[in-house]
């Protein structure tokens, strides 16, 4: 009966890690930023032909619009990140920022202006209502700027995050900074660096052809008619490149006569999400890590290793939202996975499959939170670097995971939660009956008894002695099911035994 009992046990067992992968790959995936891809005609009958089998000559423009409709912040540069990698990959033209935002943070905003530069075609701002701040900023350095009739842009002051004026001397840091970061991007622009200058600095006057466009002491806010004034011999617009209803009419307007071929981010609640965890990634990996080795260290598989599996699937979903991997680095971490259940279930001890699957589950953990772009981005050059905030990460989930395991063996297994969590199971199913309790509490008394093993010792599994069943560890070697053993000592997690 007891055997009866302990195989369905373990059958339900496999069911539930075959469950865990496929809720934590449908979680992974539908919870990952959407993107679709809309095709349309703008003076030009011609189909549009297959984006992937589509060489870049074949006389369509493909246009990726990333909205920018909010606050600036880390979800932002999720997005955009997420978006200039898609975009390079698809081979597009242009990449257009469709942008209404009150400003954000400096320091995101700076990593934004980096990210733009990254991309090898042309990159374009329709601002469809305001570019205020950190708007302005990072309009600025894409490469052209249109307006919605109504649109304003202006007032990029940097202040600090709760919106108040920084000290003197920081802002003459600051300022000087941004006038420096903004020359080395809109230098090859007439106007561009005078009028950005003028909205970041209120001491800057903006005079152009003898009118003063903006006085001393004030920001500069410019509207749609403004920014696109003539001014200059031969004449060039202020700051913008023209006016239009909509982002299509830009697109259209940039195509000319080819055939477009539009695709569209969109932003969905988990940006917000991996903001947090993005700050609570060791955390994470270190319960992670606590929880697989809690399982490992019990008998079956069940609720300890499929929490542990699922903590390391969020790590993967909150990278993957921020624009940082793909899919890839997560398939490549299910399947170690799945090599390393095989070598548990299937061929305990031969470690054929465990090893290259733990390897490929840590290598796809560093590749999963590592920066990296497509071969054909502009201005980037992978260096080992990128692996340095993966490195950090996991040092920091393994510091983590390490402090918890020792307080596990310090503290829990005495403790009423430990007994009921782990003890029972490996009792389960005893022949004389007793309470679970009275068993577990026997541990202790067990040195030098002889048993024999009910399961595979390789090197954990099971035993039973004098009738009851616990979780058993051989320090050395490997022994079969139905050998005597003898135990040598009482562990945190069982009963460490020999050969008898």
């Amino acid at each position: 009966m007891a055997t009866t009992v302990f195989t369905i046990v373990r059958i339900k067992d496999y069911f539930l890690v075959w469950l865990c992968f496929v809720l934590a790959a449908a979680f992974f995936g539908s919870a990952t930023i959407a993107q679709e891809t809309d095709s349309e005609t703008a003076l030009s009958d011609a189909e549009s032909v297959d984006l992937e089998e589509s060489p870049l000559d074949d006389g369509i423009m493909r246009a990726y619009v990333i909205p920018v409709q909010t606050q600036i912040g880390k979800p932002t540069l999720f997005a955009i990140r997420a978006g200039i990698k898609e975009a390079i990959s698809a081979k597009a033209d242009v990449v257009l920022l469709d942008m209404d935002t009150p400003g954000g943070e400096l320091g995101v905003t700076l990593e934004i202006m980096k990210i733009l530069d990254r991309f090898p075609g042309k990159t374009v701002t329709y601002v469809s209502g305001d570019a205020i701040s950190a708007g302005a900023i990072i309009a600025s350095v894409t490469q052209e700027i249109y307006f919605e009739g109504k649109a304003t842009i202006g007032s990029a002051e940097p202040v600090s995050g709760a919106g108040q004026d920084i000290d003197e001397s920081m802002k003459r840091k600051v300022l000087g900074f941004m006038k420096s970061k903004l020359r080395a991007y809109t230098n090859e622009y007439r106007y561009r660096s005078e009028v950005i200058s003028a909205m970041v600095d209120p001491e800057v006057e903006l005079k152009i052809d003898e009118k003063i466009i903006s006085p001393k002491g004030e920001l500069l806010n410019i509207n749609a008619e403004e920014a696109i004034q003539l001014y200059g011999d031969p004449p060039e617009p202020l700051l913008g490149h023209g006016i239009h209803d909509s982002a299509d009419d830009v697109i259209k307007a940039l195509a000319g006569l080819e055939t477009i071929e539009r695709m569209d981010y969109h932003v969905s609640w988990s940006l917000e999400l991996a903001n947090w965890l993005m700050y609570i990634n060791p955390i994470l990996l270190g319960i992670g890590g606590l929880l697989l080795f809690t399982e490992f260290k019990t008998p079956g598989f069940g609720i300890f290793g499929i929490s542990g599996l699922m903590c390391l699937a969020i790590v993967f979903f909150g990278h993957n939202v921020a624009g940082l991997s793909g899919n890839e680095p997560f398939l490549i971490f299910l399947l170690g996975a799945a090599l390393v259940f095989i070598e548990l279930f299937f061929m305990p001890g031969a470690m054929v499959m465990a090893i290259p699957g733990v390897l490929l589950m840590l290598g796809s953990l560093f590749w999963g939170m590592a920066d990296i772009w497509p071969s054909d981005t502009a201005n980037y050059e992978f260096t080992l670097d990128v692996f340095l905030v993966p490195f950090y990460n996991i040092a920091g989930g393994a510091i983590v995971a390490l402090v918890l395991i020792l307080g596990l063996i310090k503290f829990m297994p005495d403790s009423f939660v430990w007994n009921h969590l782990v003890l029972s199971r490996s009792i389960a199913g005893t022949s004389r009956g007793s309470d679970e309790d009275s068993a577990s509490g026997r541990e202790g008394t067990l040195v030098g008894s002889e048993g024999v093993a009910v399961t595979d010792l390789y090197p954990s599994g099971e035993v039973e002695i004098e009738g009851y069943r616990y979780s058993a560890q051989l320090e050395v070697g490997t022994l079969d099911k139905g050998e005597r053993i003898r135990v040598a000592k009482s562990g945190p997690f069982g009963l460490i035994v020999e050969k008898a």
